[in-house]
């Protein structure tokens, strides 16, 4: 006995695919779409991440993102001066650099004046380099490191007497590199207090 043909009312099978299609994009929409926004640390952290594997167009988004979320937040200021100042971005890097030591944390003060000293030694701005390494020498005198580099910078601007005196700062405290070019090169100099 043959079968009647059920009709089944209201479907259509285009209709369920274009709701299949739009059920899938919705969930996928929903999936990629945070619960709850991220905290300036949780981007912070996602930026830092970014930055430790040398992604730092991707690092300095996310420390965007976490400066947005608060405005204060001074290590994420400058850690995408960092960040700039690896893509070569100077400009963004030296105002960044600038913000934290306008807002003004101590812990940050030293490191900061180094960094953007190195940018504007970089750039070829000697003496705002000079400047900025005496700023972070200034908070930390025994920053060798400090020494060496603005020893430097006073090399290019012809200040050869400035630049012995830095080396020997910089060996006295503990940087070993210079000390042993000096004891190499110039052991006189070594004697002077």
């Amino acid at each position: 006995m043959a079968r009647p043909f059920i009709r089944i009312p209201h479907y259509n099978p285009m209709r369920n695919l274009i709701i299949h299609v739009l059920a899938a994009l919705l969930g996928v929409t929903v999936a990629w779409t945070p619960l709850q926004a991220e905290s300036p640390k949780q981007s912070y952290d996602k930026g830092y991440r970014y930055h430790l594997k040398g992604r730092y167009s991707d690092a300095a988004r996310f420390y965007t993102t976490a400066i947005n979320g608060n405005p204060s937040f001074v290590q994420a200021y400058q850690m995408r001066a960092a960040a700039y100042h690896s893509l070569k971005e100077y400009e963004l890097s030296l105002q960044d650099y600038s913000k934290v030591i306008e807002l003004g944390e101590k812990f940050f003060k030293a490191v900061t004046h180094f960094n953007r000293g190195t940018v504007y030694y970089e750039t070829g701005n000697y003496n705002a380099a000079i400047m900025d390494f005496s700023w972070a020498i200034s908070y930390n005198r025994r920053m060798a490191i400090a020494y060496v580099h603005r020893g430097i910078a006073k090399g290019r601007i012809g200040d050869k007497n400035g630049q012995i005196n830095d080396f020997v700062s910089a060996a006295r405290y503990g940087d070993f590199e210079v000390r042993g070019w000096l004891e190499q090169h110039a052991p006189h100099v070594l004697t002077r207090k």
